[in-house]
């Protein structure tokens, strides 16, 4: 029996080491044996907690998950490791219409802090009336973050992304910024161009934006925060668009988690809302 119980503890142990997190967990990563009437072992993986650091990097297990659905943080992937995403981008017009953007995304820990994202774009489009559910393109993203946790103030991460959308090309580099805030708060704040790759300024529809987010981690399951969001579009006549609105994010055990984030448009440029909807799954 007790090789038994030897084999069942070292195995579970063994595919929570093969899972997102391989190096670095803290004493606070533990598994509980719960004896049955039966004398059978079952071995229970605990969450871990999101203050926890892990990975080569030292990061905190909140950075390796998307805390924020609008704004980045750091590397979200150890070396070796990979997870998937499906995005819902809802627009909602002040017109009634609306738009829902979707996405499947892959993400892959390459070591050196480095990380490479792959998406494939799909839309469902209302806001001209033709109702139409397309496939828009695809895109990839490289991060790179500066230096290990805690090295630099804000742990700043440069983001480069290419995509082939609606036929055309651009281009989407970002500074990611983000840290802990007293025992229980986390931040983040990006720093973002867009644009077409084009010859004119119409065609290139530059845009200039930020996001700045903050959750309070309110147990080892559920955060709560807030949003906000600014973009300036240099073109067609230039146009000024502000959201601000509250974030949720719960963790279903240590791979999977389910982000929602909806902010309400605050001037009139400003579409009437924003709503991201995101299920994470780490493999």
């Amino acid at each position: 029996m007790l090789l038994a119980a030897l084999f069942v503890t070292t195995l579970s142990f063994g595919q929570y080491s093969n899972s997102a997190i391989r190096q670095g967990t803290e004493e606070s990563l533990k598994l509980q044996d719960t004896v049955t009437e039966l004398q059978a072992i079952v071995v229970i993986a605990k969450k871990v907690p999101l203050m926890t650091k892990v990975g080569p990097y030292k990061q905190p297990l909140w950075t390796t998950i998307r805390m924020f659905p609008s704004t980045r943080v750091y590397v979200m992937n150890p070396p070796g490791t990979a997870m998937y995403e499906k995005w819902f981008d809802i627009r909602q017009c002040r017109n009634g219409a609306a738009q829902i953007r979707m996405r499947d995304e892959f993400t892959f820990g390459l070591g050196k802090r480095l990380q490479l994202d792959l998406y494939s774009h799909t839309v469902y489009d209302g806001l001209n009336g033709d109702k139409t559910f397309k496939w828009r393109g695809f895109s990839w993203e490289f991060r790179y973050a500066l230096a290990d946790w805690g090295k630099i103030w804000g742990n700043p991460t440069l983001y480069y992304e290419m995509k082939m959308l609606d036929g055309r090309w651009g281009i989407e580099p970002k500074l990611l910024l983000g840290d802990r805030i007293g025992k229980k708060g986390v931040w983040g704040f990006n720093a973002i161009y867009e644009g077409n790759l084009a010859s004119t300024k119409e065609e290139q529809e530059r845009e200039y934006a930020y996001t700045a987010s903050y959750a309070n981690i309110i147990n080892n399951d559920l955060s709560l925060g807030l949003s906000h969001m600014f973009r300036y579009n240099d073109y067609e006549g230039g146009s000024e668009e502000w959201y601000v609105g509250p974030l949720v994010q719960y963790r279903f055990s240590n791979k999977g988690y389910l982000n929602i984030e909806h902010m309400p448009g605050l001037n009139q440029d400003a579409k009437q809302s924003r709503t991201l909807i995101i299920f994470g799954w780490r493999f």
